[in-house]
């Protein structure tokens, strides 16, 4: 039976509607598919009846994590789906919140995935930024208030993004700029290699050697790591623990509650397209857009 977060938007709401059991025996007769749901569906109503209401909110406690890249609105060739420019960056932060969302610091999410915090309160996100391209620290800094999270490729600060085009990365006095606002810092490797191909040595270098230069030139430095690329199996999770990680996200879309394993938390990526509204789509339901929507964006453009 699937975790309360490793299953789909619809079946979670379905189960706090409580579904009738009236309605679950035709349900379960229709296919296979609607009898896996319908199995989902009374294990869940059972888990409800038997757990205290402690235990109940825990178990539905849940979060998004939602990934930006770059923050030009250059649009440049190939950087579409990852480039968004701040004017948009702030509107869809000042969407949420007006709608209610409050960012989650990265120190209560720690702490809810060690169990020193039984429950989340609802409509929480996080904000995760990868590679550390230059033109994140303005946007950064301003959003400072809202928790975010820059992960940095610790060797190539300072240098050229050999993974997007050549961009400018940050330099390590810019990082500690906004560590020093409240920005978290955490790793994305040393080199933005895909850790997955790498032999054992060479992966212990990539993820201790990140973190060793991490707590040497930001102190305070989050024990964090984003996988370059989202590249990642149970090798080299267990390499993230080994080499003193609490904590890893990878690129897998969906919401993130008690039971889901530290060292692949989900995130959904946040598009060039994506105005305030696929945003609140993202954050709400912590996964990718519906092809329909995606159908209505692409007649609109071809307009």
């Amino acid at each position: 039976m699937r975790g309360w977060c490793e299953a789909p938007w619809r079946t979670r709401l379905l189960r706090r509607l409580r579904v009738p059991h009236a309605l679950l025996a035709p349900l379960a007769a229709r296919s296979r598919r609607w009898r896996e749901l319908a199995d989902d569906l009374v294990y869940w109503r059972g888990v409800r009846a038997e757990a205290s209401l402690p235990e109940w909110r825990r178990l539905t406690s849940s979060y998004s994590v939602l990934v930006y890249h770059r923050f030009a609105g250059e649009l440049k060739p190939g950087q579409e789906r990852i480039d968004i420019a701040p004017r948009r960056f702030r509107r869809q932060l000042r969407l949420l919140r007006l709608l209610g969302f409050r960012p989650l610091p990265l120190e209560l999410l720690l702490d809810f995935h060690a169990g020193r915090v039984d429950d989340l309160p609802r409509r929480r996100f996080a904000i995760t930024v990868d590679d550390a391209i230059a033109d994140c620290m303005e946007p950064l800094r301003r959003a400072a208030g809202a928790c975010p999270q820059l992960f940095v490729p610790t060797a190539e600060l300072g240098g050229a993004a050999h993974w997007i085009d050549g961009e400018p990365v940050a330099s390590w006095d810019e990082v500690r700029v906004l560590a020093a606002r409240g920005v978290a810092i955490g790793s994305h490797g040393r080199h933005h290699r895909r850790l997955t191909e790498l032999d054992a040595v060479t992966l212990e270098e990539e993820l201790a050697g990140s973190l060793a230069d991490l707590r040497e030139n930001v102190p305070g430095a989050a024990e964090v790591l984003a996988y370059p690329n989202g590249d990642h199996d149970e090798r080299v999770c267990e390499a993230a623990r080994t080499a003193g990680y609490q904590a890893a996200f990878t690129t897998e879309k969906g919401r993130n509650g008690a039971g889901t394993d530290p060292y692949r938390l989900r995130r959904v990526s946040i598009h060039g397209a994506d105005g305030a509204l696929a945003v609140l789509w993202k954050a709400t339901t912590g996964e990718a857009l519906p092809r329909f929507w995606l159908r209505l964006r692409r007649d609109r453009c071809r307009r």
